[in-house]
């Protein structure tokens, strides 16, 4: 009976280890050709989109810290193309500033790129885009806004709740296996 005990505690064990998700921050960012209004083009390649504009841009939200899901600010779920916020913010970046000011100075270039579409409503679900931003939801994403990922106390705490009902389980199921019949 001990070895079934051990067994039930390692199968429970089994279940409830978190799962390990894929690392998949080596996903590429796609490449995006920028044409200035002064009529230069340069690319912003995937190391660049990594490396100096998220940091940049996280340092202009002060409401919510972006460095964990960031990597869809700008693209689509396939991170194969912009999604309508990243097409606003490139345009805009294209619109205000030129090659040379990119190049001399690309964090007054996002800057100037941020405040053009901080109040627009790039995918048309009625907050902002600065508005999504200081929430922690996508600009670029009409099936999130502000308010749609708020939990209940029970959906902030099913984990816990499962977890604890697992255990109990474990120790009646333990404790109605094990009894000796005392006739």
């Amino acid at each position: 009976m001990k070895r079934a005990f051990a067994l039930l505690i390692v199968a429970f064990l089994l279940l409830t280890v978190p799962c390990v998700k894929a690392d998949d921050n080596n996903v590429p960012y796609p490449t995006v050709t920028i044409y200035f209004s002064d009529g230069s083009t340069t690319n912003i390649t995937g190391a660049l989109w990594a490396s100096t504009i998220f940091p940049v841009i996280e340092g202009f939200i002060k409401s919510y810290d972006w460095q964990n899901k960031i990597r869809y600010l700008f693209f689509d779920s396939s991170l194969k193309g912009l999604n309508p916020y990243g097409l606003d913010f490139v345009r805009a970046l294209e619109k205000y500033s030129t090659l040379e000011e990119y190049d001399n100075n690309i964090n007054l270039a996002l800057y100037k790129a941020f405040n053009a579409t901080k109040n627009m409503d790039s995918d048309g679900d009625g907050y902002t885009n600065i508005e999504e931003l200081n929430a922690g939801t996508y600009p670029g994403d009409p099936t999130d806004y502000p308010g749609k990922n708020e939990k209940t106390w029970w959906q902030e705490n099913e984990g816990y709740i499962v977890i604890g009902g697992i255990i109990g389980a474990t120790f009646v199921l333990y404790f109605v296996f094990n009894r000796e019949d005392k006739e």
